[in-house]
């Protein structure tokens, strides 16, 4: 079964985005329809900005503060995780003098159904990242995403196209601009937010789908990511 992960990039100003965050947990929360978040120690979680603050504050490293902190929170006490938990991965309240960046990742288990994507574009719209998409981990391995990553300095530019993905001005421009993208081989290619959104299937992006991999390609052909 297909494992998804959604994954948002924002540049780093040196503060916590705690409303943001607790806006984005809220809204992730009616998602995935589930009630209560969890941290590391099975403990519920409160999403009001005090407890929020206290739990980053808590991991700051006071050798090397700019760095940010991570911080992981779960759908499931982490004790009873099984294939329906959902795990945010937050590093957030790194300083813009620092080469890191502020992301909030979604993994989500195999066993859970992914929400309607109008629930991540609202996401979008609250933390306001320069980069975001839903990506596959079997898609992510087959195309070596780790890698193509590591070969761009600072994230300047997509290392390949998702089923869903997101990119603002500046990403788009790294790739021909925001004319150049709408005209891409997609499903969808939009205006949103402060860029454009690529849509290259309707619905949920399948690995084991030919035409989906086909038009994937063709798509990361398009921009010269192949």
């Amino acid at each position: 079964m297909a494992s998804y992960s959604l994954g948002q990039r924002c540049k780093p100003r040196g503060d916590f985005r705690v409303a943001e965050i607790i806006d984005f947990l809220t809204l992730m929360k009616a998602a995935f329809r589930f009630s209560v978040l969890y941290d590391k120690r099975n403990k519920p979680v409160n999403l009001i900005p005090s407890d929020v603050h206290n739990i980053f504050l808590k991991k700051i490293d006071r050798t090397f503060p700019g760095i940010g902190v991570n911080v992981d929170f779960f759908s499931i006490p982490p004790r009873m995780r099984d294939s329906n938990t959902v795990r945010f991965e937050i590093h957030t309240g790194t300083h813009p003098d620092e080469i890191f960046i502020d992301a909030y990742n979604i993994s989500i288990g195999d066993g859970r159904k992914v929400p309607d994507l109008s629930y991540f574009e609202k996401s979008i719209e609250i933390l306001r990242p320069f980069e975001a998409f839903l990506s596959e981990f079997k898609n992510e391995d087959d195309l070596d995403s780790y890698d193509r990553q590591q070969a761009i300095p600072k994230f300047d530019k997509p290392a390949l196209i998702r089923g869903f993905h997101y990119l603002d001005e500046g990403m788009a421009g790294s790739i021909g601009g925001i004319n150049y993208c709408l005209k891409a081989p997609a499903w969808k290619v939009e205006r949103f937010c402060e860029g454009v959104l690529i849509r290259l299937v309707p619905g949920l992006f399948d690995p084991e789908n030919p035409e989906h991999l086909k038009i994937q390609k063709q798509a990361m052909k398009y921009f010269k990511l192949l």
